[in-house]
């Protein structure tokens, strides 16, 4: 990328800028400049009057503003209608759930949209923790060290530390099934759709609702 000036603008004595002078945003109000854009161009030798003019001065953006004011309030005002929206999308789909799943169940569990040609059904998935109790036993049985275990122990006991220990080869993935400390705490309902070409390919992951 060239680092030289860009060209300055040709102003009438007097006269006040108004419009960008050159480059892609030519002839466009100065308020439709891209912040990014601006605050690029700001860093550059170009005339007072267009840096005046980017940064506001000439009052095509609201005073204070600066070249990144107005943007931060557009980006802050998207973000917050996004995230209700999102909340709102989100409220939506549950309640269409907790209604489509007596629906399946009555259906034996699935049932197929001929408008959109996927297949929806019912899974069943266990949510499980480790007992800490059994789990202590590895301290005895493989030479888990007191402290290593120690690492586990929170309000349940965490997977990740866990795991930790048979990356590292402190134990086997074999002692811990040979456990058995998992606990099964409850078992998740959820709602998964998968178009009927891949229902029976069996190639593309299905989605859950």
């Amino acid at each position: 990328m060239s680092t030289s000036s860009p060209p300055r603008p040709n102003y009438r004595p007097n006269g006040v800028l108004e419009r960008m002078p050159f480059g892609k945003y030519k002839g466009r109000p100065f308020a439709e400049v891209p912040a990014d854009y601006a605050a690029w161009l700001l860093k550059r030798d170009i005339d007072d009057r267009l840096k005046n003019a980017l940064n506001g001065a000439n009052g095509t953006r609201a005073a204070g503003a600066g070249v990144n004011g107005g943007d931060q309030q557009q980006i802050v005002t998207e973000f917050l209608e996004a995230r209700a929206e999102t909340g709102a999308a989100k409220r939506r789909l549950s309640e269409a759930r907790e209604a489509l799943i007596p629906l399946l169940e009555r259906n034996g569990g699935a049932c197929v949209d001929e408008a959109s040609r996927q297949r929806i059904s019912i899974i069943e998935r266990p949510s499980w923790e480790y007992d800490p109790a059994v789990l202590h036993r590895l301290v005895e049985e493989a030479g888990l060290p007191e402290e290593r275990f120690a690492e586990c122990l929170r309000t349940i006991v965490d997977k990740a530390a866990v795991w930790a220990w048979v990356e590292e080869g402190l134990v086997r993935r074999e002692q811990l099934d040979d456990l058995e400390a998992k606990l099964v705490t409850k078992t998740l309902r959820e709602v998964w759709v998968k178009p009927l070409e891949s229902a029976s390919e069996g190639s593309a992951p299905a989605r859950a609702a």
